[in-house]
């Protein structure tokens, strides 16, 4: 978990800066799913060549395992992986970028009703995973 602490001189530098931060997560969204949906195609050709080669009789056992994973203690190494393995990887990703895109979404809508406030303010964010949980207002 990644934790940092960030000011703002106002309630609208922040809320730019969430704005911001969806404009990026959108962004590498947006090609995640690209190469994902082109390693979704390449799946389908391998499970089609496998299954081909399998009514041959030259196909792998069914219970094989993937030979290529080490798992280690906080990761999984993978030596060169399969395109379903890629897209395994992708998919988590780009389910964790979701994820993170609906909770700042969520900060902002939360935030709005405050933007029009015009009082000096010194706002310090407290951020995990680089998603803002908890805001400190001083009115200076």
């Amino acid at each position: 978990m990644v934790t940092a602490v960030k000011e703002f001189s106002s309630l609208g530098d922040f809320l730019k800066s969430v704005d911001e931060e969806l404009g990026d997560l959108r962004k590498t969204l947006g090609e995640l799913l690209r190469k994902l949906e082109d390693l979704r195609i390449k799946v389908e050709q391998e499970r089609k060549i496998k299954e081909i080669l399998t009514k041959l009789g030259g196909g792998a056992s069914k219970g094989e395992s993937s030979p290529n994973v080490v798992e280690l203690k906080s990761l999984k190494l993978v030596m060169n992986p399969t395109a379903l393995q890629e897209v395994q990887a992708l998919e988590e990703v780009v389910e964790t970028l979701n994820n993170k895109i609906t909770r700042l979404q969520a900060v902002k809508k939360d935030l709005e009703v405050l933007g029009g406030m015009d009082i000096e303010l010194k706002i310090t964010v407290i951020y995990h995973d680089e998603v803002p949980s908890a805001l400190m207002i001083k009115v200076i």
